[in-house]
């Protein structure tokens, strides 16, 4: 689904360090996703980002971040591999990779996908 984020919204990404992400990486909508991702580490900074122009997405609903077995991943894995995949769904740094190429061909900037325990977007920079 096409969606979009108007220029001035703060996103957030949490990290065990205060290096800025220079690589695909994830950012969320709230900063209580952020926080809780960054408390896996000992020591952990939240970012904040501010978007400086409107973004184009792609919206995968349902608990498309989530890497479970049930489904959640499938219409992913069709894009990428051309059928569903279970033994690709936890190479999350190969998916991100592969998505962003996908979403670059497609004049995107990033996608949305949604985590089921939380239910709250995230947003992967392209």
């Amino acid at each position: 689904m096409p969606a979009s984020i108007p220029a001035g919204t703060i996103l957030y990404h949490g990290r065990g360090d205060d290096a800025l992400p220079v690589a695909l990486e994830w950012l969320a909508f709230d900063f209580e996703h952020s926080y809780l991702v960054a408390s896996f580490w000992q020591e952990y900074y939240v970012m904040s980002y501010m978007t400086s122009r409107p973004l184009r997405l792609a919206y995968f609903d349902g608990a498309s971040a989530s890497t479970l077995e049930d489904g959640s991943l499938d219409v992913q894995d069709v894009l990428l591999w051309g059928r569903p995949d279970p033994d690709r769904i936890n190479d999350e740094p190969e998916r991100i990779k592969l998505m962003c190429e996908w979403g670059t061909r497609l004049g995107l900037d990033g996608f949305v996908r949604m985590e089921m325990h939380l239910y709250v977007p995230q947003f992967a920079a392209a």
